[in-house]
C-alpha cells in the first residue's frame, strides 16, 4: 500500500489541491461579505470581511517562517489541511444565534492554516520541479488557486439562496476534507536535498525573516503594488456597481462573477504567454493595467465599465503571475523560506492597507478619486523600482 501511494504522488496534484481548498473557502467568504455589504451598504466593511483570513498570516509571520525553514513542506500541507477540517467541523455545532459570529471567527482562525498550505506548496514545487519547468508549474498552480476562487465566488450567490450559512460551512468542510486527502498525494522532497536546503537556510539566515538580496526587495515592492490593486478591487466589486453604475445587489453579483472570470482568464492567458512575459519591460506590467481601470470608472456606463474593468483584471492577473514567478525563481535556497513567508504576509498586508485606505476614500470622495490614487501610487512605485528588470537579467547572465 505504501509503495502504491508513493507511485501516485506527484507535484501535479498541487493545482487540484489549491482549487479544492480555495473553492470551498471563497464560497463561504464571498457569501458572508455579500451579506455584510448588502446589510450595511459599506464597501469598507464588506472588504474587511474578505480580508479577514489574511490577518493571522500578518501576526504569525515569524512562526510561519520557522515552520517552513525547519520542517518538510509536504508534511506542513497535510497538517494544515487536517487542522482546517477540524476547525471547520467544530463550527458546525455552534448555536444558530451565534453562527454568524462563529463563521466570521472561523475565517480568521483558519487563515494561518491557509497561509501554511499556500506557502508550503510553493516550496514543494521549488524543490521537486526542474528549474526549466518551474515557471510553468507555478503558473498552473496559480491557475488552480484562482479557478477555485472564481468558482467559489461565482457559486456563492446561487448557493446562498439555496443553503443556509450552516449548510455552506458544511460544504466547505467537505471540500477541505478532499483537499486534506489530496495533500497526501504531494511528493516528498528527497532526504539529501531536503537536508542540504535546511542546513543552508539555518546556517545563513538562522530561520530569521529577512531578505538581503536587493533584486528580491525590488520585486517585493512590485508585488506589493499588485497587492494594492487587489485591495482596491476588493472594495470596487461592491462600490462600482452600487455607486458608479447605480445598480443593486443583483448587479453586484454580476460584477463579482465577471470579475472572477476575468481574473481566471488572465491566469490562463499568462500560461502560454509566460515565456514572453520576461521579455516585456517590467514597467509595462505595472503601468498597463491602470489605463483600463481609469477608463472603467470614468465612463460610468454598465456595459463599457464591466468590459473595461474586466480588461484591467486580466492585465492585473498577468502582472501578478509575472512578479510571482520572478520571486520564486530568483530566490536562493537559503532565502526561499523567507521569500514565501514574506509573500504570504506582505501580500495580505498590502491588500489590508489598500482595503482600509480605498474603502475609506471611496466612502468619502467616491470611486473616481480612489482610482486616480491607485494610478498615482502605481507610477511612483514603478519609478522607484525602475531597475528591477535590468538587475534580474544581469543575475540570469551570471548564473
Amino acid at each position: 500500500m505504501t509503495s502504491y501511494i508513493a507511485r501516485i504522488r506527484s507535484p501535479h496534484f498541487t493545482p487540484v489541491l489549491l482549487f479544492v481548498n480555495t473553492c470551498g473557502n471563497f464560497l463561504v467568504l464571498v457569501a458572508l461579505s455579500t451579506h455584510v455589504g448588502s446589510t450595511t451598504g459599506s464597501g469598507l466593511l464588506a472588504g474587511a470581511v474578505l480580508s479577514a483570513p489574511w490577518l493571522p498570516a500578518l501576526l504569525l509571520a515569524a512562526p510561519l517562517n520557522r515552520l517552513l525553514s525547519q520542517h518538510a513542506p509536504e508534511g506542513l500541507v497535510r497538517l494544515a489541511e487536517a487542522a482546517s477540517v477540524a476547525v471547520t467541523a467544530a463550527a458546525l455545532v455552534a448555536p444558530d444565534r451565534a453562527l454568524l459570529a462563529v463563521a466570521a471567527t472561523l475565517m480568521v482562525a483558519r487563515g494561518f492554516f491557509e497561509s501554511v498550505t499556500r506557502s508550503a506548496t510553493s516550496v514543494v514545487l521549488r524543490n521537486i520541479v526542474a528549474s526549466e519547468r518551474l515557471d510553468q508549474a507555478n503558473t498552473v498552480a496559480e491557475i488552480g488557486k484562482l479557478t477555485g476562487v472564481s468558482v467559489g465566488a461565482a457559486l456563492a450567490g446561487p448557493a446562498a439562496s439555496v443553503l443556509s450559512l450552516r449548510g455552506l460551512i458544511a460544504v466547505n468542510a467537505v471540500t477541505l476534507a478532499l483537499s486534506a486527502l489530496l495533500a497526501w498525494a504531494l511528493p516528498s522532497v528527497p532526504e539529501g536535498a531536503a537536508a542540504d536546503a535546511k542546513d543552508g537556510a539555518g546556517s545563513r539566515t538562522g530561520a530569521r525573516l529577512r531578505v538581503q538580496d536587493p533584486v528580491l526587495r525590488r520585486l517585493f515592492a512590485r508585488f506589493l503594488l499588485v497587492a494594492f490593486w487587489q485591495g482596491f478591487h476588493t472594495v470596487a466589486v461592491t462600490v462600482i456597481p452600487l455607486h458608479v453604475l447605480g445598480g443593486g445587489t443583483r448587479l453586484v453579483g454580476v460584477f463579482v462573477a465577471v470579475s472572477a472570470v476575468a481574473i481566471f482568464a488572465g491566469s490562463l492567458a499568462a500560461l502560454p504567454a509566460q515565456r514572453y512575459l520576461a521579455q516585456v519591460p517590467s514597467t509595462t506590467w505595472a503601468l498597463l493595467p491602470v489605463v483600463p481601470l481609469l477608463a472603467a470608472v470614468a465612463v460610468g456606463r454598465t456595459v463599457p465599465t464591466i468590459v473595461l474593468y474586466a480588461l484591467f483584471l486580466v492585465l492585473f492577473e498577468m502582472a501578478f503571475v509575472h512578479y510571482n514567478n520572478r520571486l520564486l525563481a530568483s530566490a536562493s535556497d537559503e532565502e526561499l523560506a523567507s521569500v514565501v513567508t514574506l509573500r504570504a504576509t506582505l501580500l495580505p498586508s498590502g491588500v489590508a492597507v489598500s482595503i482600509l485606505v480605498m474603502g475609506a476614500l471611496c466612502d468619502l470622495a467616491g470611486p473616481l478619486p480612489a482610482a486616480f490614487v491607485v494610478a498615482g501610487i502605481t507610477v511612483l512605485v514603478t519609478a522607484a523600482t525602475a531597475n528591477t528588470r535590468q538587475a534580474w537579467r544581469r543575475r540570469l547572465r551570471n548564473a
